[in-house]
Formats: structure tokens, sequence, C-alpha cells
């Protein structure tokens, strides 16, 4: 039997990539929404080259307490009504205040009782949900099988409870019930426990440190990172704020809540030392009163996979934002009646005085 001749290489069928993706269903698209950011203040931008939060990015705010870490929340807020995202404001910390947010900047206004004069809530363009308002929603939610029951379960708002509340507000924007760009604000990661801790009545750093992870793994990995896809209608963004310890024995930084948002964060801004505060208190004094009004802070990129810019400076943190502490004398002077007015004198002028805490040689910048 006579062999058949082989093929020459120009008779072999021409081999087309574009048209297999698209038939086995892999033509997506890829490419990604150009950097936008959520403005914060401009000294801000200032001590580290960065103009506020990244869209589509999550990133963490750390430091020890009382670093000035809180007030870019405030400033987040302001700057996401400004270009017209939605904040969402998750509030498990307690320490939220209504006139230091309007002095930074935010815009709500008050509902007061026609018949006391009281202020009985606060509306605006905004999203705010405090640790009770998070109990209220999900206490009846047994996050060991998923299952929501008719009882509640507990008597504490739990780590679950924030990553709940953002996926019902995702999945109602995917629904079309909410269509905004959505910035998540979470103050702060580690002030309140896991399911399993607080079912157990316990305190497990382990159980809230697999909480975190478990809870976040598809907000940070996917939900939020997906939404800078161009062919998402909306762009998500997610900051928190995270108080830090230190490994004493082996000088190392450690998370409060766990490790799980250090490794997921693609920006971190560390406010304060590494071995300590690192900070100023920034004292205005006249006629014999003192009122504490500010912090001066170190602050610095820890992580910047967003553009690369790693910066440090100072930051003044005061009850109107983020100023440049070289320029503390132009926030005396706009600022001047709301300084005397708390420190209760009739007084003309005053004296700022920086009183140092906590430094060290080996601190951040030294």
């Amino acid at each position: 039997m006579a062999k058949k001749a082989p093929k020459k290489p120009g008779d072999k069928k021409s081999f087309d990539l574009s048209s297999f993706k698209k038939h086995n269903g892999m033509d997506i698209t890829v490419k990604e929404k150009d950097d936008t950011w959520i403005p914060l203040s401009e000294s801000f931008h200032e001590a580290l080259k960065v103009p506020g939060l990244p869209r589509g990015y999550f990133t963490s705010f750390r430091g020890y307490s009382n670093t000035g870490k809180s007030t870019a929340m405030y400033e987040a807020v302001a700057g996401a009504q400004k270009i017209g995202d939605l904040p969402v404001i998750m509030e498990t910390e307690g320490n939220w205040s209504w006139e230091h947010a309007r002095n930074i900047g935010v815009e709500f206004e008050e509902i007061v009782d026609e018949e006391t004069g009281e202020i009985i809530d606060y509306e605006g363009d905004f999203i705010f949900m405090n640790g009770d308002d998070l109990l209220q929603r999900y206490q009846c939610v047994d996050y060991s099988n998923g299952k929501e029951g008719t009882k509640p379960l507990r008597g504490e708002p739990v780590i679950e409870d924030i990553a709940r509340f953002m996926t019902d507000l995702l999945d109602a924007q995917d629904a079309g019930d909410l269509p905004r760009n959505l910035c998540f604000l979470w103050d702060s990661v580690g002030s309140i426990n896991g399911f399993k801790s607080v079912m157990s009545k316990s305190n497990n750093n382990q159980w809230n440190a697999g909480s975190m992870e478990t809870a976040f793994k598809s907000l940070t990995n996917h939900r939020i990172p997906a939404s800078r896809r161009v062919n998402k209608p909306y762009t998500n963004t997610f900051a928190v704020v995270q108080k830090i310890w230190l490994d004493n024995e082996n000088k190392v930084i450690k998370h409060k809540g766990g490790e799980a948002f250090f490794y997921s964060p693609r920006l971190i801004v560390h406010f304060g030392g590494i071995l300590s505060h690192s900070t100023k208190k920034l004292k205005a004094t006249s006629g014999g009163e003192t009122y504490e009004f500010g912090i001066e802070t170190k602050v610095r990129c820890e992580k910047n996979q967003v553009n690369g810019i790693v910066e440090q400076g100072v930051l003044a943190s005061t009850p109107h934002g983020y100023w440049n502490p070289a320029k503390i004398e132009q926030y005396k002077k706009e600022h001047k009646d709301y300084i005397l007015a708390r420190l209760n004198t009739t007084l003309d002028d005053f004296t700022i005085e920086k009183e140092e805490q906590g430094f060290g040689a080996d601190d951040l910048g030294a």
C-alpha cells in the first residue's frame, strides 16, 4: 500500500488563539481602570506624596494608640463625599465624634426633636453603622454554620458582622439596588472579637485572627480589587485603622486582630514610631489654661503596591484634620476662635507648645 505524502507545513491549519479563548469562554477583559484617589488633605499629600485613598484597593492605617490614625477616616469620609463616592462608616471603636467630623469637612444634617430641641440623629450622604447597629442587624446569625435563626445568639458585635455587612451592600450593588461607588471605612480592627471567641466567652487571639482571615478573604482578595476592571460599573474601596503592638522578644511589629490585614492591603501607612508612639502633644496655653488640641506624628508608607512611592514625613493631627507642622502658626490663625473657646478664655492670644512623648533612638525616622 502506498504511503500518504507527509503534509507540508503550509497545509497545517493555523491556530488562532483569540478564537480559542472565545470558544472556551476565556475572552475576558483584563484591563484595569486608571488609578484614581479619594482625596485626603493637602498636608497628607505633602507628607507622603500620596493623594489619599487609592480607589479599588484595600488600605491600612496602622500605628500605636493616639498617633492620629483615625483622622484619616474622617478625611476619607469628607473626600469620598466630595467626589461622589458613598462612605460606608463602620465604627466599632466607640470614639466617633460628629463635631470632629464636621470640623474636618464631613457634610451632614442634624435631626432635632421639635419638642425637646435635642439632636436625635444625623443624616447625610453616608451609611453609618456602629457596633450596636451591627449587633441589632446580625445578632441572630450563627457564623459556625452560616444559618440565621430567630433568636439573638449574643450580646456584642463580632468580626464576621463587618464582613457580612460589606457583602450585603456589595450584593445590593450587584443587584442594582445600590448604584453607587462604595468606600468602606472601618475603625478599628481589633476592637471586637470573632464569633467563636464571643460564643465561648473568651478572648482567644488565634480564633480572632482566624475570623479575620476567613471572613474577609473574598472581600480583600476578590470583590474589592475586582471592581478595578474596566468592565465593572462601580469602583469600591476599603480602608481600616489597625492598632499595633510590639513583640519585645523579637522586636517585631504585630497587628491587633492578627496578620491577615498586613498581607492583603496594597497600601499601608504607618503612624508614629516602631518601638514607641514617637509623637508630640500639641498644646495651646493662654491665661494659665491649657488645651491639648492635637498630635504631631511621624508617618510613612510602609507598603505601597499602588504607585510604588514610599515616602515619610510628619503630620499634625488636629480637630480640623491633618496639617503640616511647619504651618502650625497658620492653623493657629485660622482656628483661633475655636481654640480660645476650648481654653475658656477671653484673651486675644495663646501660645503653642509641643510635648514629646515616647521617643527612642531606634524609632521611625530617627
